[in-house]
This record gives C-alpha cells, structure tokens and sequence, in this order.
C-alpha cells in the first residue's frame, strides 16, 4: 500500500506541476526557475521513498526524476533551465565532494592501501585496453567511427577505452551514506574510486593531447596539456589541501566547542568559486579538502556528520539535474555498440579487480565483490566526455551520443548492484584472508 500510495502521490506532483507550466506564464523574472527547485526537491523525495521502499537506492528515483522531467521525455526541466541550476548543481557537488574526502580515514585505509592500489592499476590498464581494443573491432559498425581512417579509430579507442575506466565517487558516496556502510569492502570500493578517479584524470588529459595529430589534421602535440594537466589535477590537490587545513584550524580542537553548520555550507561554496576561478577540478579540490579535515581536526567528524543530516536535498537536487541533463535520443542511436562497451567494460572491470586484489593477497569477499562497486559512471564522467567534444569537433557529437548511452546503462545499474552488495556483506568475514582462495584466483 505505500508503495502504491507513493506511486500516486508522484503521478500528482508530476501532473501538477506540467498543469502549471503549460497553462500560465511566469509571474516574474526568475518564477519558473524558484518553481523547478520546489518541484526538484519534492518530487524527488518523494520518488527516492519509492524507491526504497521497492529495495532500490534513493539516488534511483532521483535519477529517474530528473529523466522524466528532463528535455528527453516531459520537458519540464529545458536545457536552459539545466544551466540555470549550474551553480547550485555545482555546490551540492562540492559537499559530496567533502564527505568523500571525509570518508577517507587514514587509520581505516593504510591497512586496505595495498588493495587500493593494486586493484586501481590494474582495472585501469585493464579496461582502458580491452575498451580500445573492442572499439577497433566494432568501429564498422558504427557510422562516425567507419568514415575515419585507422589511425583515427585508434585515437578514439584509447580516448574511449581510459574513459571507461572511470567510475563515479558521487554515486558510490551516495550509497555508502543511505545503506551506512562500514568495513574493509566499503573502504577499499571508495579508496579504490576515487584513487582511480585521479588516476584517468591524469591518463585522459594526456592522451587527448597525444591523440591530437590523429583527429586533427595540422595539429600537433602540445606541451602546454601538460602544464595544464599539472594545474588542473596538482592544483586542485594542493589547493583542496590548503582549504581543508585553514578550515580545520577554524573547527578548533576543543570537542566541545561545535561551529554553526552553516560554516560547512559557506566553506563548500567557497570552494567552489576558489576552483572555478583558479580553473582547478572541483570534485578533486573537495576530496582533498574533506579529507585533511577529517584527519588533522578532531571536530572532523562533526562536520560530515552536519553534511549527512541535509545529505537527502543535497542527493535530490544533484541527481535530479544529472538525470535530466541524460539525452535518451543517444540509446535509440547507438544502442547496439553502447551495449557491447556497457558489458566488455563490466566483463573487464570484473577480470582487472580480482586480478589486482588477488595479487594484493586480498580477503576472499574483497576479491569476489569489490568490482560491483566500480561499475557506476557519473557527473565526472559526463563531463570527461563533453571535453572530447570540445576538443575533437569532427568526432565529438559521435563520441558523445555513444558515451551518453553507456553512461545510462552504467548510472542506473551501478548504484543498484552496490547497495545490494554492501547491505548483503558481513563486515566480519571481509576482514578475513583467505590465502588459498587468493593463490587459486591469482593462478
């Protein structure tokens, strides 16, 4: 009865508010943007009900949310309404960003630090070879990638192969905060994203300047990528570094001295105007931040736990602008190669994870059942792939489309397989080794 009660309760809100917009015109400069912040954060709530009460992550019905409202089916939320919503998107980024950081505790991840960076290396070589591989293979299957020549098929495989590497700290944050994840699995699938988050970064930026020659005629390599690169990923690291170890000083050491949590909510918006006007990875810049807060002040924990208490509106509104900003037309154009990329990236994801941890001599549960916690794809994501588009106009509307609809796939799936997977561990038996199990994984 709930879930048919909040089924129709979403009905109505939906009906509403398309009454609304299709029926009046806005009252003043601005009403229909203070109409779609209301919808987004009522809505939402109630659709990530739902979906919890149908055993699916909140963040689900968020992202659906936002696809059905979003310019691909109802059109509530327009492509100008999107930007629009750039700055508060960006913001609530910025605090998903220090609760990530904030989740990285040095005592809970030095003993699981092997495991981290074994199964890093060795899903993001992997992925990003066996991803270039299959789109050599499949390319004339696909329109854009059968009109270029050879060596551009090969530039557009490695672009695609070290972007599928990726996996999405935003979604896996979210899930590990609604199921309340803890231990040794938990630790190493964020440890293991976000370090990998960092890594195909670095990989992704020299590669668009390696391939460049290949995509555009005339163009040559430029060493320039290089100092950007060290701006972008390094700077965002020091500076995130910097912010988090002023704002520690400012949370004191004395336990019981609490600071408003509205300094929280002014320090991410800081951070936030510091990246963009330093021109620095904002994701990145948080993350650092976040974690020097969590290990150099003792009032630390107090901050996440003041992000964790409004961390539903903060989840509603950024996934909600995600779903709509998903372009449904790139499925029904690229639906076929989308999902052989959709399963060689989880097939490889799979082999590259236990082949990391296994030579790791990781525990037998982290070894079988970290990689489902690697396969969602997000907002960074998306983002790494419209710069292909910036970059390589004469691919880039090709790239994209067929990104998009491997991005679906991932963003929809990935959250599901995770929380059913952390709700499902035992926390106990993830902490056990299991040489033998190890040995015959690594044979």
């Amino acid at each position: 009865m709930r879930v048919i009660g909040l089924t129709l309760t979403l009905l109505l809100l939906f009906g509403i508010t398309y009454v609304a917009f299709a029926a009046t015109e806005p009252a003043f400069p601005g009403a229909e943007l203070a109409v779609l912040i209301g919808f987004v954060l009522l809505i939402a709530n109630v659709a990530g009900s739902l979906a919890a009460s149908s055993g699916l992550p909140r963040l689900t019905g968020y992202l659906i949310v936002g696809i059905l409202a979003g310019p691909s089916i109802l059109g509530l939320m327009s492509l100008g309404a999107v930007e629009e919503l750039a700055l508060i998107d960006r913001f609530a980024l910025a605090l998903i960003a220090l609760m990530a950081g904030g989740e990285l505790k040095l005592d809970q991840l030095r003993p699981q630090a092997r495991n981290i960076l074994y199964a890093t290396l060795a899903v993001t070589s992997i992925v990003w070879v066996g991803i270039a591989l299959l789109v050599v293979l499949m390319s004339p299957m696909v329109p854009f990638l059968a009109e270029l020549p050879f060596s551009g098929v090969i530039a557009v495989g490695l672009l695609l192969g070290i972007w599928c590497a990726n996996s999405s700290p935003d979604l896996t944050v979210a899930v590990i905060e609604e199921t309340h994840a803890s231990g040794p699995l938990a630790d190493v699938i964020l440890g293991v994203t976000i370090v990998k988050d960092v890594v195909v970064i670095v990989f992704f930026t020299l590669t668009m300047a390696l391939v460049a020659p290949l995509l555009n005629p005339g163009e040559h390599f430029d060493s320039h990528a290089l100092i950007h690169l060290g701006r972008e990923v390094g700077g965002a690291l020091v500076v995130g570094a910097l912010m988090g170890w002023v704002f520690s000083i400012y949370l004191g050491d004395d336990k019981d001295r609490h600071r408003p949590p509205v300094a929280t909510f002014l320090f991410a918006y800081v951070v936030v105007v510091v990246s963009a006007r330093l021109q620095v990875e904002l994701l990145l810049t948080g993350v650092a931040a976040g974690f020097v807060i969590e290990n150099l002040s003792p009032a630390g924990d107090r901050m996440i736990r003041g992000i964790q208490s409004v961390a539903v509106v903060i989840f509603a509104f950024f996934f909600v602008v995600a779903g709509a900003r998903l372009d449904l037309g790139a499925v029904r154009q690229f639906w076929f190669a989308a999902l052989l990329i959709f399963a060689g990236r989880a097939a490889l994801t799979v082999w590259g994870t236990r082949v990391g941890l296994s030579h790791a001599g990781a525990p037998k549960a982290i070894v079988q059942k970290t990689w489902r916690g690697l396969l969602s794809q997000g907002g960074v994501t998306l983002g790494l792939v419209l710069l292909i588009q910036e970059n390589f106009p004469t691919v880039g509307a090709g790239v994209v489309a067929l990104g998009m609809a491997v991005i679906i796939g991932n963003i929809m799936s990935g959250p599901i397989l995770l929380k059913r997977t952390l709700v499902g561990i035992d926390p106990a038996q993830a902490s056990q080794p299991e040489p033998q199990v190890v040995a015959a994984e690594a044979g």
